[in-house]
């Protein structure tokens, strides 16, 4: 599967990797919260700079303590970059302490973006009116002990989100160096055409199979789900960080007995054991999907990658 990736993508990510290893040692001192944010600075900052990666990838952002090189990091940097303060609640009160003198550009914060609510229940789609009636009994067990008010933070995974970034990065490095105004601007358009090639090859994985569902381990993808119209029909957990309720389960449990359902979509940080009690003896198709990149190479590269890894994975769960 990795070598299918490298192929289809070879042609998209050539631009990318045409100023590798000529970046400039005096570029501004950028900071990125995410794998793929860092991508899309890395993108903009194309033969000028490379941005720091502040959480790394394999590890949640969502409650992280920082090891003293990035505390460092964050004190040098001229700009931080971060996604906003529903995915890194701890970052905002450290960027006042820490990086005062720094530019700090929230993205949730950039006009125009797409921003989703937080889905409600196990199952997603309005046609189980009885399943989501059950929810509002025992469902908010899980609210209690995880917040979920606001706005779902995993922006990113809208790659139009993600093209009006691009500007927006490529405005505040601008500021900060403006010298290579340029370039920035020219980096951020011709990323933006890359992205769009990436979306066309994560619609041709999932133009098959539209009618079958899927379910997620975790509701990361709405974004994802609602620019590409295949939208999961639930989450096993509610969060990255909580465990399911015993009703939860259930509830799914009838889901795929009555529907069908057959594909799951898990993370590779999360255990199969909790995928089993919700089917019991039956097996489904379980594929692997992951909204941080935690196995990609980290850069430039890394973002659209990342969108046709999605697809894929997708695409050959509910046509196994």
């Amino acid at each position: 599967m990795k070598q299918k990736k490298l192929r289809t993508l070879s042609h998209l990510l050539l631009p990318l990797m045409l100023f590798s290893g000529s970046a400039n040692a005096d570029g501004p001192r950028v900071v990125a919260d995410i794998a793929p944010i860092h991508s899309l600075v890395s993108m903009v900052m194309d033969g000028v700079g490379q941005p720091q990666l502040l959480v790394p990838q394999n590890i949640s952002p969502h409650h992280y303590s920082m090891r003293p090189s990035e505390a460092e990091a964050l004190q040098e940097a001229q700009l931080v970059v971060y996604v906003g303060h529903d995915m890194s609640p701890w970052l905002e009160p450290v960027l006042e302490t820490l990086a005062a003198s720094a530019s700090a550009l929230d993205l949730s914060k950039v006009d125009n973006i797409m921003q989703l609510a937080y889905r409600e229940g196990p199952i997603f789609d309005d046609h189980d009116e009885e399943g989501h009636d059950d929810h509002d009994e025992e469902g908010h067990d899980d609210h209690a002990h995880h917040d979920h008010d606001g706005v779902d933070p995993h922006m990113w995974l809208d790659p139009m989100n993600a093209k009006l970034w691009l500007h927006a990065i490529a405005s505040e490095l601008t500021r900060i160096d403006p010298k290579n105004a340029d370039r920035y601007d020219e980096n951020a358009r011709s990323s933006s055409r890359t992205i769009t090639l990436a979306m066309a090859q994560a619609e041709g994985h999932l133009a098959s199979g539209k009618d079958n569902g899927f379910l997620v381990y975790h509701d990361a993808y709405q974004y994802f789900e609602k620019r590409f119209n295949r939208v999961a029909v639930g989450s096993i957990s509610l969060s990255d960080a909580s465990k399911p309720s015993a009703k939860r389960l259930r509830e799914l449990k009838v889901l795929f007995e009555e529907e069908g359902v057959s594909c799951v979509l898990t993370e590779p940080q999360y255990s199969s054991k909790i995928v089993d009690s919700v089917f019991g003896g039956f097996k489904p198709t379980v594929g692997v999907v992951d909204p941080i990149g935690i196995d990609l190479e980290l850069g430039a590269t890394l973002y659209p990658e990342l969108l046709e890894n999605i697809a894929l994975s997708i695409a050959q769960c509910v046509n196994p």
